[in-house]
């Protein structure tokens, strides 16, 4: 069963303009969608596992959006021609984010440079930081001291 919401971005199905461009896109895995929710192409030919790699991949890039990130590294020339015609080539923002997202998610045509994947590597860490649901042991030491200060 394929999980409902990855790091707190819910997946829905598309609507019908989505639908429309995702059957006309076919090699399209997916977006992050302007409403903030994960968006998979229903005609995509991608295994359930690739499948679970573009949400996770469009929900970085949510979060990278919500977050505001600033991405401090240049883009390559060989990325640059990579991308150039698809819908990050006039971005230099969304090509940093989808350059990043990719190297998260193991996909090899970000074409990551060390400073790149450095870049990456530490964007992961806060994610993960900023989406961890609290553990009972934390759960209760945060009850415990909100109910000390409340004493006072």
């Amino acid at each position: 069963m394929e999980p409902q919401s990855i790091y707190g971005y819910q997946i829905r199905k598309p609507f019908t303009g989505e639908d429309k461009f995702f059957k006309g896109r076919p090699e399209v895995g997916g977006m992050a969608a302007e409403d903030g929710k994960i968006v998979l192409n229903p005609y995509s030919a991608l295994k359930e596992q690739e499948k679970m790699q573009v949400a996770k991949n469009e929900a970085i890039r949510l979060w990278m959006r919500d977050n505001k990130t600033k991405i401090p590294f240049d883009v390559t020339k060989d990325q640059s021609k990579a991308f150039a015609g698809t819908e990050y080539g006039g971005n230099p923002q969304a090509l940093k984010e989808t350059i990043v997202a990719r190297v998260l998610t193991g996909d090899s045509s970000a074409m990551a440079t060390p400073e790149q994947q450095s870049f990456a590597n530490k964007l992961m860490e806060k994610i993960t930081q900023s989406t961890q649901k609290p553990t009972l042991s934390q759960s209760v030491m945060s009850a415990i001291g909100m109910k000390n200060k409340s004493i006072k």
